[in-house]
């Protein structure tokens, strides 16, 4: 009961911090805010290490969803930083990118107990994914966005790799659907589904604040906040109802 309340509170809490993060981060990043913004990075990544002790699921799958977080605590860390420096910024780009590779295989570990002899990607998600990167590509050309080229190559990776966690995150949730494996669907789609789309939604609004002229755009940065922040507690507590058991190999 006492690892209960203090997975409630850790989630409770994000919705005093969130909040104080964006009041005192507006309308530039302060060393306060830069406090705030890792006592909520340091909530979810609690969040999720709570969700497996209080589940008692120690899987590969737990164990991933975990690396994840721990890297996007480590991406809020370098992004949030008082510096000008540009490699500060590519290590939280790189640590950001990090963890949404332990999530892809996260949810392609778990794919494993429904589809075992399944490759690793799929003609359809490949597909997919490039149907993803070229509506991002079309939405960045519209809305005038525009990069230094020694960032193209680093964005157009980052953007293929989160396409293709979603794609993986919703082939698990159809999947476990359609086969009817899992006793919780409802949660399913909510902790993975809503919070893989939650974090493609939040990389979209951040590459408009960095490079499409909106900085000062107040209820844009909210929003990218908000749906950062809600993706990673759901995706942290995917761990209380999704259990693999598939060697990693």
């Amino acid at each position: 009961m006492f690892l209960k309340i203090l997975y409630a509170l850790c989630v409770a809490l994000e919705f005093i911090f969130v909040p104080l993060f964006l009041k005192y981060s507006w309308p530039k990043k302060c060393w306060k805010s830069f406090g705030y913004k890792m006592v909520c990075s340091a909530l979810f990544f609690a969040a999720g290490l709570l969700a497996m002790k209080i589940s008692g699921n120690h899987t590969d799958y737990a164990k991933l969803i975990l690396w994840g977080l721990a890297f996007g605590w480590a991406g809020d860390l370098f992004l949030h930083l008082i510096t000008d420096k540009i490699y500060v910024f590519g290590i939280g780009l790189f640590a950001f990118l990090g963890g949404h590779i332990f999530y892809l295989l996260a949810f392609h570990h778990a794919i494993q107990t429904t589809y075992p002899n399944k490759g690793f990607f799929t003609w359809y998600e490949i597909l997919l994914v490039l149907a993803f990167v070229g509506l991002l590509a079309f939405y960045a050309y519209k809305k005038q966005i525009r990069q230094k080229l020694y960032l193209v190559i680093p964005v157009v990776l980052y953007a293929v790799t989160i396409s293709f966690m979603v794609v993986k995150a919703w082939r698990y949730c159809i999947g476990e659907w359609a086969w009817g494996l899992n006793d919780h669907m409802a949660l399913v789609f909510l902790f993975i589904g809503v919070g893989a789309v939650l974090f493609l939604l939040s990389d979209a609004t951040l590459g408009l604040i960095l490079f499409g002229g909106q900085e000062k755009n107040r209820p844009l940065k909210i929003f990218n906040i908000g749906t950062y922040f809600a993706a990673q507690i759901l995706l942290g507590a995917s761990i209380f109802i999704v259990r693999s058991y598939v060697p990693l190999g």
